[in-house]
């Protein structure tokens, strides 16, 4: 089995793309209304309103949780470095 390799790029790069798919889960409610007619028949468009509505609630608390995910990336990636600046500043090559 391989081991686990984390580097800062990674944590970074998972990060940035945790930032990404909140900022899609807050502005979705944005392309719910765009227009109505794409769902054609009256009880469909109905029912897409409800849907819409409904779904608001949960994509609220997954938008919560992937925030929160986001900012222990963020922190683990800002500990991550002090770590690694830590370890880098303490070897040396002088001899005493």
């Amino acid at each position: 089995m391989p081991d686990l390799i984390v580097t800062k790029a990674v944590l970074e790069e998972s990060a940035a793309k945790l930032a990404t798919i909140k900022t899609e889960f807050d502005h979705t409610d944005e392309h719910a209304g765009a227009d109505p007619n794409v769902w054609g028949e009256s009880d469909v468009r109905s029912a897409m309103g409800d849907f819409s509505g409904n779904w608001k609630i949960h994509r609220g608390h997954i938008s919560t949780a992937v925030g929160e995910l986001h900012q222990k990336l963020d922190d683990m990636a800002a500990g991550w470095n002090d770590t690694e600046q830590k370890l880098s500043d303490s070897l040396s090559t002088e001899t005493t």
